[in-house]
């Protein structure tokens, strides 16, 4: 009894000061969508309002500023509970309780991993800000670099990845559908004066958006 009131107390104070990721998406189609044009992998969180871990999870590893950047840089995260809520994922209508078995999900947090529509891989449970900040840099060295070594000897070395500066062309129709979902981008027609290489830029420009990639911006979308 007295580790249950124990528990109670630690999962209300956690609930009251769990935080909130500005940049999450709670549509899996729409994120999608966005992953896709920004060419980016996708983070899945299986979440449930009662699910001790996942406000833990907020609390201690979302909140952390590294793994914030590197996501809003690299990823495009969606948060899923269970309910009735309809999206459209590769082609099909699913609710959200259809997603949780589609994945083949048995508890929460479970973490998917989607490239294009591929799963990379699954990882449930919680992880400290570090252990995922590794393994966000790890699943980034191994879909775009062909990394071949495993994530056990991986942790054990340091790395300072930020990213691979991409500029990908898109059409005014993929960069209004950016500007209008994302919350992480921002159009420009010049070089901003405080450049945040975490951002997507999205610009018309195509000397701004080289010089932006000079300047190790890791998503710069060029409007053409």
């Amino acid at each position: 009894m007295r580790h249950s009131k124990v528990y109670a107390i630690l999962f209300l104070a956690i609930s009251i000061f769990a935080f909130s990721y500005d940049y999450e998406f709670k549509d899996l189609g729409s994120a999608q969508k966005v992953a896709t044009i920004e060419n980016k992998m996708i983070i899945a969180m299986f979440s449930a309002q009662s699910c001790y871990y996942c406000k833990l999870f907020d609390k201690d590893t979302l909140s952390d500023k590294a793994v914030q950047d590197f996501m809003r840089a690299n990823y495009v995260f969606v948060r899923l509970e269970e309910s009735n809520y309809k999206t459209t994922f590769m082609g099909k209508t699913y609710t959200n309780s259809q997603l949780f078995s589609l994945f083949g999900i048995r508890g929460t947090p479970t973490f998917i991993f989607l490239l294009g529509n591929s799963l990379v891989t699954q990882v449930p449970g919680y992880m400290p800000p570090t252990d995922f900040l590794k393994a966000l840099k790890y699943l980034i060295r191994v879909t775009e670099e062909n990394y071949k070594e495993t994530f056990e000897n991986y942790v054990k070395k340091a790395d300072n990845l930020t990213g691979k500066p991409k500029v990908i062309n898109v059409s005014k129709t993929d960069a209004d559908y950016i500007i209008k979902y994302d919350k992480n981008s921002e159009q420009v027609d010049k070089v901003p004066e405080k450049i945040d290489i975490n951002r997507v830029y999205v610009t018309y420009s195509e000397d701004v958006a080289k010089k932006l990639n000079e300047a190790g911006v890791i998503r710069v979308l060029l409007v053409k």
